[in-house]
């Protein structure tokens, strides 16, 4: 079967990857429009549950994955003078670029051909069995076929942001601070 990913983000390298270990006849390949060291956004949260399946569909890449993230069980949250902390949780955070790094080494090793800066307007031109649109939030494929997918979008008028920091937490932490320009 030949099958193309069109985007190299987490879920096209994890999908082609699976793909390429159930048969390694697969030709599978992943278009990624940009460069292999290039990534949008800093970390990538999952859950111990999530960590469990991919444990389950390969082992090789979750060792690799949990030998890179950092694990909390708590979530502390800071909120106008007062802090909870919540407990049993269970999920773990790692920098994208470093599961993004792992996921192409992974697909490389099992034979995945990785394409990067070709950037993918249309599939029309894809000849391919199977395509798997995995390129993004802003996906132009889901837009072309809207119609046929029916995705169901929801704009809210909250604003929400994910910053980081080098400074070590116990638990995965939450600082809610209101200033003269609303809540951060």
């Amino acid at each position: 079967m030949r099958i193309t990913c069109i985007g190299g983000g987490p879920a096209g390298l994890y999908f082609a990857l699976l793909m390429k270990k159930a048969d390694p006849a697969h030709q599978v390949q992943v278009l990624e429009r940009n460069r292999a060291g290039d990534t949008f956004g800093w970390g990538v949260v999952l859950s111990d549950q999530t960590v469990d399946a991919l444990r389950e569909a390969d082992p090789e890449t979750a060792a690799e994955i949990a030998d890179a993230f950092n694990h909390w069980d708590d979530i502390d949250v800071h909120i106008d003078g007062r802090s909870m902390v919540s407990s049993g949780h269970g999920f773990c955070g790692i920098g994208r670029k470093k599961l993004l790094n792992i996921l192409q080494a992974r697909c490389e090793a099992l034979g995945v051909e990785l394409v990067y800066e070709t950037d993918v307007a249309d599939d029309a031109g894809i000849d391919a069995d199977l395509i798997i649109a995995a390129d993004g939030l802003n996906s132009r494929i889901r837009q072309k076929y809207a119609a046929t997918y029916q995705p169901d979008i929801d704009l809210r008028a909250c604003r929400f942001v994910w910053l980081g920091t080098t400074q070590l937490f116990d638990a995965f932490t939450f600082d809610f601070q209101k200033t003269r320009w609303g809540w951060f």
